[in-house]
């Protein structure tokens, strides 16, 4: 079954490219209009089949990390059968997004659609980038306003998908500190890793390449009452996997995220937390098929509560890392038990970083 038809947000505009119209086809053939490219090798024509990949970015009040991201596409490494374009979604109702898509339009190789979505939210701008790109693109590739990929970022996820018959693949997020940051502290940027082609239970929109036709069959995209609370896309692709949907890792396939200042700070750590326990009450009450019972929801969180307490004492052996951790679980467990009790926290209703 086809997800719901996405709402249209607002005006879209384009732009083709300020060097030339595409830098992966040759003059005088539309990207829009073809699927096989023919290339001459000597006596041979050889058909490549072009690989339609729209980037879409979901911003909001970053201006400088937009630019920034945009430049880093800019460098992207493509071959001559990838047909790509880039999604910008301004959810600012004062645009200021706007300004950027348009003076890269001067200096960008790619394609580049801006959009506007009024509807404050996360997963409401996911959806309207996704309402630009089903209908034309074979992959969808997310990536955050406060990253910038590796020049063969695309290359690799897209390889790796070939590889292993993939319908979703997933890459590594390495921390970029923009403000010196406690050596204590740096630890608590870092995101597991794993190796190419391992299968995964779950992806994220920073970064992550997804079949448009995988996508297709889910009956709802990301799910709009999750709208600043986050996990909407943790949510929707633990329902992609639970249809049965592949989604692997590709090692060499990393982007850089940029972290404020505003973040390098334990305070900020146990709000992470805090939300995370309590987009995942949300999630096991509203968007699983088989619902755990509440007495499971609260005996979990009640553990989460006591192991966490319990583990302070190892700050006598392991110091300040070992005993955030251990308030870390404290801050999962009550988000949790907020949830339970119908409070939804808001996290990214503030705006990190510019």
């Amino acid at each position: 079954m086809r997800p719901a038809p996405v709402r249209q947000p607002g005006p879209a505009r384009f732009c083709g490219g300020g060097r030339r119209a595409n830098p992966v086809l040759p003059a005088g053939v539309s990207a829009g209009s073809c699927s096989v490219l023919g290339l001459k090798l000597g006596s041979r024509r050889v058909d490549v089949r072009l690989v339609k990949v729209d980037v879409c970015i979901a911003s909001y009040r970053r201006p400088r990390g937009l630019q920034r991201l945009l430049g880093g596409l800019g460098q992207l490494c493509v071959g001559p059968d990838v047909d790509l374009r880039i999604v910008v979604v301004d959810n600012d109702p004062e645009e200021t997004a706007r300004e950027v898509c348009e003076a890269a339009c001067d200096w960008l190789c790619h394609p580049l659609v801006y959009r506007t979505e009024k509807r404050r939210g996360i997963p409401q701008a996911r959806n309207a980038a996704l309402g630009v790109a089903l209908g034309r693109a074979d992959f969808v590739a997310f990536i955050d306003d406060d990253e910038v990929p590796a020049p063969d970022w695309l290359a690799e996820l897209l390889r790796v998908q070939r590889i292993y018959a993939a319908d979703a693949v997933r890459g590594p997020v390495l921390p970029v500190f923009e403000s010196p940051a406690p050596a204590w502290l740096e630890p608590f940027f870092d995101r597991p890793r794993y190796a190419t082609g391992q299968q995964l239970k779950t992806a994220y929109t920073h970064n992550v390449l997804v079949s448009t036709r995988a996508l297709a069959s889910l009956d709802r995209l990301f799910d709009e009452r999750l709208g600043l609370t986050g996990a909407d896309d943790s949510e929707l692709f633990q329902r992609f996997a639970h249809r049965g949907h592949r989604i692997v890792w590709a090692d060499e396939a990393p982007v850089l995220e940029f972290v404020p200042r505003s973040r390098l700070r334990l305070g900020w750590l146990l709000q992470r937390a805090f939300r995370v326990g309590n987009g995942s009450v949300f999630i096991d009450r509203h968007c699983r098929g088989l619902a755990p019972k509440r007495w499971q929801l609260v005996a979990q969180a009640c553990w989460c509560i006591a192991r966490g307490t319990a583990m302070q004492i190892s700050f006598v052996w392991g110091g300040r890392p070992a005993a955030t951790r251990g308030l870390q679980l404290v801050s999962f467990g009550t988000g949790r038990f907020a949830g339970l009790a119908g409070y939804r926290y808001e996290e990214y209703r503030r705006v990190h970083g510019a």
